[in-house]
């Protein structure tokens, strides 16, 4: 945990621990606010991983720099984004459901904590199978793989990742 995702995290304590959260977090204001930070946690990460078929993406497009990739490229017309293997609305709800245990929080956070630097097409291949959003029937966290939604896309089934650096603002 950086110093960013320490912040960050502190943050996401205070919000899940105000009295009557249950009734704060009916609120989709409320709600969305959680999911932010919980995606932004890892997003503040210094390292992401990365496909080859995007290493080579970004290389051939010259968005890497002696510093690594600027969060800030990331997009639709660049070809490429930043996507949660466990996606963000299913980690807020587990953090959810173990708010009162602040340390399983902090280890729901660590545990989910990557991001994966993906080719348009890649990303689309994710939607495809129908986990945009999702992790697969049965999944079950600190049992299960992180990355078990890309097993499921034919692209992405067999891919490695290698790590990248990252700086610059957090996107999202």
């Amino acid at each position: 945990m950086n110093d960013l995702q320490l912040k960050i995290f502190t943050v996401i304590k205070a919000i899940i621990q105000i009295d009557d959260f249950d009734e704060y977090y009916k609120d989709h204001t409320i709600r969305y606010g959680v999911m932010n930070y919980v995606a932004k946690y890892s997003l503040a990460n210094n390292k992401y991983l990365i496909t080859q078929r995007c290493l080579d993406h970004l290389n051939q497009n010259r968005f890497l720099n002696h510093n690594g990739l600027r969060r800030g490229l990331k997009s639709r017309k660049n070809g490429f984004t930043y996507e949660h293997p466990i996606p963000s609305n299913r980690i807020s709800k587990e953090i959810i459901n173990e708010r009162n245990d602040i340390k399983m929080v902090e280890r729901i956070l660590k545990w989910s904590d990557h991001i994966v630097v993906l080719t348009k097409e890649e990303d689309d291949s994710i939607k495809k199978v129908g986990l945009q959003s999702k992790m697969p029937d049965d999944w079950t966290f600190f049992e299960d793989d992180v990355f078990a939604r890309y097993k499921f896309s034919e692209i992405l089934k067999e891919a490695s990742f290698t790590e990248i650096d990252v700086y610059g603002q957090v996107c999202r």
